[in-house]
């Protein structure tokens, strides 16, 4: 089975959108461009530690303030969360600040 990519779109398929088919008919050949090489296979990223580093800040305050036990809404900046941290925990998670 090949996977083609969509490049130009008909009625309930998108530009851009992979579709798999055993055999491409005639009539769908200008529309679809074979998918060849690694881009057929599992794509891997680039940088896969790559994210928001902010998001894994907050969520490692997050779980030391619950393992604390200390109460806090969810939605508070990491700031505002860092600030409930008794003093020097702030350290202890990210000690190459």
């Amino acid at each position: 089975m090949d996977k083609y990519e969509v490049v130009r779109p008909w009625h309930g398929v998108k530009m851009g959108d992979v579709v798999e088919l055993e055999t491409l008919h005639p009539a769908l050949k200008s529309n679809l461009r074979l998918i060849k090489g690694e881009a057929a296979g599992t794509l891997t990223p680039a940088t896969p530690n790559a994210g928001s580093d902010a998001k894994s800040r907050k969520e490692a305050i997050v779980a030391r303030l619950d393992e604390l036990g200390i109460e806090h809404k969810g939605n508070l900046g990491i700031e505002k969360l860092s600030e409930l941290l008794p003093d020097g925990e702030l350290e202890k998670l990210f000690p190459e600040e």
